[in-house]
């Protein structure tokens, strides 16, 4: 039998970055803007909330440029990465150098309804007008309301997990 590590309250933080580290997600950009004003971020905090009316949330660092962006365009755009978009994932996670609109370049994209940048070759992607920001901590809690869906099935996703990307593997 393996003994679990327990981290006292003072260690929460490192226990909780290890804990989340070992929960697999499907990874998402989001993003918000138009022009020289797009911008976006890779993230996991991603979650459908109701579907009367159908809403989703994301949950965005309120000290990053995307926040400002979907604060000021009063709309944001998740876009459902698979395997084949690891390279995507990368540019909006910060681990190429590339910041801003610079981070759209080399992507294809188009525009949403709203006004939103979609990723062309997404798995999905959800568009939405701003509906509520909920202060938590260092970041909000958008809540969007879904004004359009695009869906190109039958692809395999891309997962995030222990700090890295990875393919689902082999479906069955």
């Amino acid at each position: 039998m393996t003994i679990p590590m327990t981290f006292p309250r003072s260690d929460a933080v490192d226990g909780l970055k290890m804990a989340m580290r070992h929960f697999a997600s499907g990874v998402t950009v989001i993003t918000a803007g138009k022009g020289d004003q797009r911008r976006g971020l890779t993230a996991t905090a991603f979650s459908s909330v109701t579907m009367e009316p159908p809403t989703v949330l994301v949950c965005v660092n309120r000290s990053g440029a995307t926040h400002e962006a979907i604060t000021e365009a009063g709309h944001f755009c998740v876009n459902l990465l698979g395997e084949d978009a690891q390279d995507l994932a990368a540019d909006f996670a910060g681990m190429t150098g590339r910041s801003g609109a610079a981070q759209f370049d080399g992507h294809d994209w188009v525009e949403t309804l709203n006004g939103a940048p979609a990723y062309a070759h997404a798995l999905a992607h959800i568009a939405c007008s701003l509906d509520q920001a909920l202060v938590a901590g260092s970041h909000s809690i958008f809540i969007g309301r879904v004004e359009e869906v695009s869906v190109n099935p039958d692809r395999p996703p891309l997962l995030h997990f222990n700090r890295g990307f990875h393919p689902l593997g082999e479906r069955r």
